[in-house]
């Protein structure tokens, strides 16, 4: 289980579970499909879909934990029903994916402004506690 300061991830057998501290929670599973696969390739997983489905959704949480100091809106929106504009989402998957993609594949990102080594620390440490 990894604690995380608005969330909880859990692993299951097929992926993962988010929960937040009012008791809503959503799952996650790796999707079948070619794309899915091609982005935990670039993200430095090989064939490991499990594993890239399950760090993603803690990347969530981090990244927007380090950036904004708040829960995941993607994930808090879809555990809660709250659909959020695609457009904001998509900076939310940018910045799960710009992380994991430092983590694993060792790309490190060139957008200034970020403490982006520590978050890469923070986030190891983080990702052992599974």
């Amino acid at each position: 289980m990894i604690e995380l300061r608005y969330a909880t991830v859990s692993y299951t057998e097929n992926g993962c579970v988010s929960w937040f501290k009012d008791g809503k929670f959503w799952g996650a599973h790796p999707h079948d499909t070619h794309h899915y696969a091609v982005i935990a390739h670039r993200c430095g997983y090989g064939d490991d879909l499990l594993a890239y489905c399950r760090e993603h959704e803690v990347c969530h949480h981090l990244i927007t934990e380090w950036l904004y100091d708040g829960p995941s809106p993607v994930i808090w929106g879809l555990a809660h029903g709250e659909e959020m504009p695609a457009y904001h989402a998509a900076l939310e998957e940018m910045g799960a994916q710009t992380l994991q993609r430092f983590i694993r594949a060792n790309e490190r990102p060139i957008i200034g402004g970020v403490n982006w080594d520590g978050l890469k620390t923070y986030a190891l440490s983080k990702l052992e506690e599974a």
